[in-house]
């Protein structure tokens, strides 16, 4: 089950795939969810599929879970999608990483 547009294709430690509907057909809004995750600290890599509307994300969790990561996850995913409860997408999000 999903959380707002949000599915959980594969979740392997330090390894989480997900469809994005509101990514999919978008190829900027792609790059600039790969600019913005990259850039935070534990996220080692972002492969976006616009055509597919998935991405796959490699992450260092003792990193990603540090305050400075999780202020960086909130900031990019309000940014990104701020229809989105960013609180239920954490809490959601947090039983697959």
């Amino acid at each position: 089950m999903g959380f707002q547009g949000f599915e959980v294709i594969q979740s392997n430690p330090g390894e989480i795939s997900l469809e994005i509907a509101q990514l999919k057909g978008d190829r900027d809004f792609a790059d600039t969810l790969k600019t913005r995750f990259s850039a935070i600290s534990g996220i080692k890599q972002v492969e976006p599929d616009h055509v597919r509307g998935e991405v796959m994300i490699l992450y260092d969790k003792q990193k990603l879970t540090s305050f400075s990561s999780l202020l960086g996850l909130k900031e990019a995913f309000s940014t990104l999608f701020p229809e989105v409860d960013t609180f239920g997408l954490a809490t959601w999000l947090s039983r697959y990483l």
